[in-house]
């Protein structure tokens, strides 16, 4: 009887080094340019948003209605706001300050609650929070970022934002405007 031990061996060492010298990196073709994808994604995006209408306020701001879950909200005139989503629910407000995020969203709640819960979970610390019109909230606190929730039985409507903290303490006073503008009507309740 023959002993296949060294054939299996050497035939395995064999697949080995063919793997081996196939992967070395170096092809027998010109390389092929990177496409960043992420910058043509954010050019269609930018290309597909649509400037919600807006009313202008007696103190200067201005006003605007998301339809789809039934709340306003105020930002400073200089600031523009832009609908990215394909679906209505929200808007990135443009402070025009390089570092900043800010966004103002509405999501559907009702038969959700364990997700709700959950997200607030993530939270590193809350505090209760009151809106402008008197409505109890949640102000959570992640990651250097602020979450504003808005939680109606139906909807949940946040306020995110994001920024150097250098520029959280100069608008500190807008943030606050913001937050507190947010009204959600009959229709998130």
């Amino acid at each position: 009887m023959y002993n296949r031990s060294p054939y299996i061996m050497l035939l395995f060492l064999l697949l080995v080094a063919a793997s081996c010298k196939n992967n070395t990196g170096e092809t027998d073709t010109e390389p092929q340019p990177i496409t960043d994808t992420t910058s043509a994604l954010d050019k269609i995006i930018e290309s597909e948003a649509t400037t919600p209408p807006y009313e202008a306020t007696t103190s200067g701001n201005k006003s605007i209605i998301n339809e789809r879950f039934g709340f306003t909200f105020e930002v400073p005139a200089r600031y523009t706001v832009a609908d990215k989503s394909n679906n209505g629910d929200g808007y990135f407000i443009n402070t025009g300050d390089a570092g900043t995020d800010l966004r103002i969203y509405g999501t559907n709640i009702k038969g959700n609650e364990i997700a709700v819960e959950l997200e607030l979970s993530t939270c590193e610390r809350t505090e209760s929070y009151r809106f402008g019109n008197g409505f109890p909230g949640t102000k959570c606190f992640q990651s250097g970022d602020v979450y504003y929730y808005y939680d109606t039985p139906n909807t949940r409507v946040i306020f995110y934002v994001h920024g150097p903290k250098n520029w959280f303490q100069r608008n500190e006073a807008v943030i606050e405007m913001i937050a507190q503008s947010i009204v959600v009507g009959e229709q998130g309740f």
